[in-house]
């Protein structure tokens, strides 16, 4: 897979002379932010803009089954669109790959536009085109171990070589700060930000995500999965039952997440098992 590294060993490399002012300050608030002096949310934010982006997220990773906690988010048109960002695109984008990336790299998705190999996500596609969005950036804070942090960015326009070579000038110095940052910090910028996001809204029925109308547009498989994990079965369980890997279950709760909207496999099944009032079937063989 395709990745443009920033090279976090390289102290030589100057910044870039396309570094504005705003982005040199949202680095100043995020080096800030990560010893506890300011809000991780508000430093997010402010490098997103700077950056023009049109919307972001900074996730925490759990790499064992690719369980995407958001820790701040940011986008531009939150309060007036129908599709705000809600969920991690990266696992389910870049695969595998990506799972431990060379700390401080750049992932771009459209250096796997003429990648033959490379299989396009459907739900991340179907977002873009819906907000008008052409360009999806990751950046790796951390090279992944139990976790992976890092960030993904969305812009309107692929990135000009001005700009990307502003991340390549900031990327290194944001990771080392991001591994020196205040014990616990993620842990309450995680509760902060759900306290924020998830304040109670006005009761409407949820779509069966499980009904016949399939309103996620599950695949078969995926809605096979979902049968099952609403049954109460486990990632395990929901491998041996349908005679697949762990891996191969794993897979298809990335797609899952994306086109639910869910960032973890609790949220997944409350959402399986409290959306309308459709009876589970109760064998995934017939869905």
């Amino acid at each position: 897979m395709i990745n443009r590294s920033a090279g976090i060993g390289d102290n030589t490399a100057p910044f870039s002379p396309a570094v504005q002012t705003d982005v040199v300050d949202a680095i100043a608030d995020w080096c800030e932010a990560l010893h506890g002096s300011l809000p991780l949310q508000e430093a997010f934010a402010h490098f997103a803009i700077g950056l023009g982006a049109e919307a972001g997220m900074l996730v925490r990773t759990h790499v064992s089954d690719f369980r995407p906690v958001r820790v701040a988010m940011w986008d531009r048109r939150a309060d007036n669109t129908i599709a705000p960002l809600r969920t991690s695109f990266a696992d389910s984008f870049f695969g595998p790959a990506i799972a431990r990336p060379k700390v401080a790299s750049i992932w771009l998705a459209s250096d796997h536009n003429d990648d033959p190999s490379h299989h396009p996500d459907p739900a991340l596609e179907s977002w873009q085109e819906r907000r008008s969005l052409s360009e999806f950036v990751v950046l790796a804070l951390t090279g992944g171990g139990v976790t992976r942090d890092h960030i993904e960015l969305h812009f309107q326009t692929p990135l000009s070589p001005e700009k990307l070579a502003t991340l390549n000038s900031v990327l290194p110095p944001m990771a080392r700060t991001w591994a020196s940052r205040q014990v616990g910090l993620v842990t309450r910028s995680v509760v902060n930000h759900r306290t924020v996001t998830e304040l109670p809204r006005p009761s409407r029925p949820k779509p069966a995500l499980l009904g016949p109308a399939n309103p996620a547009g599950l695949s078969r498989a995926e809605f096979r999965v979902c049968i099952l994990l609403a049954r109460g079965l486990s990632v395990v369980g929901v491998a041996s039952e349908l005679a697949v890997s762990d891996s191969t279950v794993r897979s298809h709760l990335r797609n899952v997440y994306a086109k639910t909207e869910t960032s973890n496999l609790a949220e997944l099944v409350y959402n399986l098992v409290t959306s309308a009032a459709e009876p589970v079937p109760s064998d995934p063989r017939c869905a």
